[in-house]
């Protein structure tokens, strides 16, 4: 019964929505009808007024954090309670009353965040807070001033965020994860209704979606004896090199491939090459083979999150060429890398001293025009230079 009146209380709350009422009361319009078409603090702003759009942020931003307190003052528990204000950010996007269409949800989302962000991970020591704000704050000052889209920036940055707050605060961190969540649905809604990201013709948009995935071969790694894992590659490697060999040898394999099968499974570009997949996972064994676990993890995350950086950036918002990439997707992977290179200091896997120079390994061999192909060169590389740096700090 708790849960029914709590999602009642937060939908109740949420489904008001201030930018419809008042644009209805000074002009006798549909704020969802003129302007930007939304329900929302720039809408009225641009179309009623400064104060009415004032008074729709205040309530918007604060409609799931009230929902919150009053289902808190019923004495419900408190994940209850994140229910409900959970509830208010739905009752914002599908209103009863309007045929169920009302806002995007993302202020009454950032409003929850950040009280929790406030009454939570504020408790964590100061510079804990801050080294971990610079980081978040590198990649907004990375990805914005080049994409100048709030909803791709955080794309990167609201994932960023949980990680470390599950990291930081592992109890409580369920009250700022569930909430960057809820906003990043809404980030990726909005990406796909405004076409913020498209992929080039040739490019296979899964495999690009994809690639985070392969974060679940390091877990596995770090779970299993080293020598099962390696067996693991050596079959993985296996079966896809074979593939390529078996496309590569006979023509009529290879067009059924490339131009008739309809599940494009490999690229235009790899018709007389080997495939990234069986190139990425040539990496990934070489750089358990080679370097100790956290160092081999260290290289594999900078390949993983810098590629899907510098590919999803590059290829949308790439402008000024530097050899046969981006500048604006190599600054994307510089970031990303950084950012991976944190985290890894936080879960003492590798000394920040050591993963930095590892990160400008990595994004020098992404962006020079090497022979070797990048899935195979930034972890070997990067772990060459981590090694050797480890061993001089050691010394």
């Amino acid at each position: 019964m708790e849960i029914i009146i709590a999602l009642l209380l937060g939908y109740s709350l949420g489904s008001f929505l201030p930018a419809y009422f008042i644009t209805r009361m000074v002009i006798g319009a549909d704020i969802r009808q003129i302007g930007t078409r939304h329900a929302g603090t720039t809408n009225v702003y641009r179309n009623v007024g400064l104060w009415p759009a004032v008074f729709t942020a205040l309530y918007d931003t604060s409609k799931g954090v009230l929902a919150f307190k009053l289902s808190s003052l019923l004495g419900f528990p408190e994940q209850i309670c994140l229910v409900s204000a959970t509830a208010a950010v739905v009752g914002h996007v599908f209103p009863f009353y309007l045929q169920f269409r009302g806002g995007r949800g993302a202020a009454t989302a950032v409003g929850i965040l950040l009280y929790f962000l406030s009454t939570e991970w504020l408790k964590l020591p100061l510079a804990t807070v801050l080294f971990d704000l610079s980081v978040l704050a590198l990649l907004v000052f990375v990805l914005f001033p080049i994409s100048k889209k709030g909803d791709v920036v955080g794309l990167f940055v609201l994932p960023a965020l949980a990680l470390l707050v599950m990291l930081r605060m592992p109890d409580r961190s369920y009250l700022i994860v569930l909430p960057v969540f809820v906003l990043l649905a809404i980030n990726v809604y909005n990406i796909i209704s405004w076409k913020l990201i498209k992929f080039k013709e040739g490019v296979r948009p899964w495999r690009v979606l994809i690639r985070p995935a392969a974060f679940l071969l390091l877990i596995l790694a770090s779970h299993v004896e080293k020598a099962t894992f390696m067996l693991l590659m050596a079959v993985l490697l296996g079966v896809f090199l074979t593939l390529d060999l078996v496309r590569l040898s006979h023509r009529r394999v290879e067009r059924f491939f490339h131009d008739e099968f309809k599940f494009k499974m490999f690229k235009e570009t790899e018709r007389k090459r080997l495939s990234s997949m069986t190139l990425f996972l040539l990496g990934v064994t070489l750089s358990y083979l080679f370097f100790e676990d956290t160092l081999a993890i260290a290289a594999c995350s900078f390949l993983i999150l810098g590629d899907l950086a510098a590919k999803i950036i590059g290829m949308n918002y790439g402008k000024r060429r530097l050899f046969h990439k981006t500048v604006e997707g190599t600054l994307a992977h510089f970031a990303l890398c950084i950012y991976a290179a944190y985290v890894l200091h936080v879960i003492g896997f590798v000394p920040l001293k050591v993963g930095l120079p590892g990160v400008v390994a990595a994004t020098i061999c992404e962006v020079l025009p090497l022979a070797i192909n990048d899935n195979v060169s930034v972890p070997l590389f990067s772990g060459i230079v981590m090694n050797v740096v480890k061993g001089i700090v050691r010394g």
